[in-house]
């Protein structure tokens, strides 16, 4: 395998990574933050207040982006797939 193409399986790997992470923490970054100015305006402390509104829509992002996160595994794995049959030719 060329240094070349191993580097490029790599980078690919990663932004497949980011993406399937960003999908996920992104929304829960943006609802804890709205959370953090409502609590600071009205003067309420209560960790659950942040926990359990974040852990619901992580699970909601789950469910409804699972299948596009699915079907974008399989193409990476696929074009892997594929890369490795063309090494041994």
């Amino acid at each position: 395998m060329e240094p070349e193409l191993a580097t490029d399986i790599l980078g690919r790997a990663v932004v497949t990574i980011i993406e399937m992470c960003l999908v996920l923490i992104v929304p829960g970054l943006i609802l804890g933050l709205i959370i953090a100015i409502v609590q600071g305006a009205t003067s309420i402390q209560e960790q659950t207040l942040t926990f359990l509104p974040r852990m619901v829509l992580t699970l909601v992002m789950v469910a409804v982006m699972g299948s596009w996160m699915i079907t974008e595994l399989l193409a990476w794995f696929s074009n892997l797939q594929d890369i490795i049959i063309q090494g041994f030719n």
